[in-house]
């Protein structure tokens, strides 16, 4: 390898090239898994619902059981139902209703059982067994509320679904309760008090379409390509300009001049007759010894 490649310019070229052909790598995987995550998480979401308790326990991460249906009997606490303040639905301001079920197991499950416009129109939760079915929905953060930090709120409100804000609310031990909340599809007695929440209002599936990704994918892979032909063209026009020797210098490396056959000095000599030189000290013609043939004997 031409030593001048590992001169500290050419090495800033290289680690350029090498950067810019790694990000391209790094974006055409990620578009490609953002299209296999939302695929995945639609066929999910498409699944029979099967008994809570298959999928996951009491404490445990729900991060791999998300989007998942499931069906869980059991018996509301109707004395620690729960309203989340500030959530819109169908473009109007509301609650959401939250009320903790408890399994025959002993695992508590946040249930958010609708929206309502006004908490108040509430009716009370059977004291009897309900069978429901809903999706699995991961914990909310801090950054889904929509109450002001700070604000003060009433006794049976939280400012987002979290086991830490329902357990301070309720009392309920988190050890017990779900890392996350149902939210409802069915139940048996149907409710009539709330509005059934669609799973893409709180958990929505950005809708990618496979070619559009695919496209972004291969876009990205073709731009790899394009970052190494043209590190190899970059190398190439270094070693070549290289190889190239100066102008105006000889194959012997002297920097003289060379002169050209027709310069005007050239002709000028072709012009006058053989033997004579213009450059005569007396100022007249003298003669070319070099170029008188010999005499003959």
């Amino acid at each position: 390898m031409p030593r001048f490649l590992l001169t500290p310019r050419w090495i800033a070229v290289h680690v350029a090239f090498m950067s810019a052909i790694a990000f391209c790598l790094v974006a055409g995987w990620w578009q490609f898994g953002v299209y296999q995550d939302s695929q995945a998480r639609h066929e999910d979401r498409d699944r029979p619902a099967v008994p809570v308790s298959d999928v996951v326990q009491s404490g445990e991460d729900i991060a791999d059981a998300a989007d998942r249906p499931v069906n869980a009997d059991g018996r509301y606490l109707t004395e620690h139902t729960l309203i989340v303040p500030g959530r819109i639905h169908d473009g109007v301001l509301g609650w959401f209703v939250l009320a903790p079920l408890e399994t025959s197991e002993g695992m508590v499950i946040p249930v958010l059982r609708g929206w309502i416009e006004e908490p108040g129109a509430l009716d009370t939760l059977p004291e009897q067994p309900v069978s429901t079915i809903g999706h699995l929905v991961l914990p909310e953060t801090p950054e889904h509320a929509t109450v002001r930090t700070g604000q003060e709120l009433d006794p049976n409100e939280i400012a987002y679904i979290a086991p830490h804000t329902i357990a301070d609310a309720t009392g309920i031990p988190e050890s017990v309760m779900l890392d996350g909340y149902l939210l409802l599809t069915s139940s048996e007695p149907e409710p009539d008090d709330v509005a059934l929440v669609d799973l893409n209002e709180v958990a929505p599936v950005r809708d990618v379409s496979p070619w559009q990704n695919l496209s972004y994918w291969a876009q990205w892979w073709v731009f790899a390509i394009a970052a190494v032909v043209f590190w190899g063209s970059a190398v190439r026009a270094g070693v070549r300009s290289r190889r190239q020797p100066d102008i105006g210098t000889d194959t012997s490396g002297s920097t003289d001049l060379l002169v050209r056959r027709d310069s005007p000095g050239n002709r000028d000599a072709k012009e006058r007759p053989d033997g004579v030189n213009g450059d005569s000290e007396a100022g007249e013609p003298r003669v070319n010894e070099r170029a008188a043939p010999p005499a003959q004997p």
